[in-house]
């Protein structure tokens, strides 16, 4: 019978264990699932201002490309401009050299024509 009272004894207090320790790892549970929820909720908010933070950091970034974009094809422009201008001053200024060349050159050859026709058959 002692053997009986043992075992029945050793049976409820394994029950009596098992059942503390399931109240305790629900407890424990319940509060991990609650820590679990806050830092779920920190991380959405922590993604919300980054992505927050990131898209103007993408806005701003795509405005000062848009900027260079700008100044770079004003600057080609102003060169392009420039280059032209030079290009046809020179070209304008080459004619003019070529044209006084051929009116010197008529010049001469009219003065050395003169000179080498006979004084009888200048007219």
């Amino acid at each position: 019978m002692l053997k009986r009272h043992l075992l029945l004894a050793s049976v409820l207090a394994g029950t009596f264990a098992v059942t503390a320790c399931s109240q305790e790892t629900k407890d424990q549970a319940a509060v991990t699932a609650d820590e679990a929820g806050d830092t779920a909720e920190l991380a959405g908010d922590d993604i919300a201002a980054n992505t927050e933070a990131a898209s103007a950091e993408a806005e701003i970034a795509a405005q000062n490309a848009g900027t260079e974009i700008s100044d770079g094809a004003q600057n080609a422009g102003e060169a392009i401009a420039d280059g032209t201008n030079t290009a046809v001053a020179n070209t304008a200024e080459a004619v003019s050299d070529g044209a006084d060349s051929v009116s010197d050159g008529a010049s001469n050859v009219a003065a050395n024509a003169e000179e080498k026709v006979p004084a009888d058959q200048q007219y």
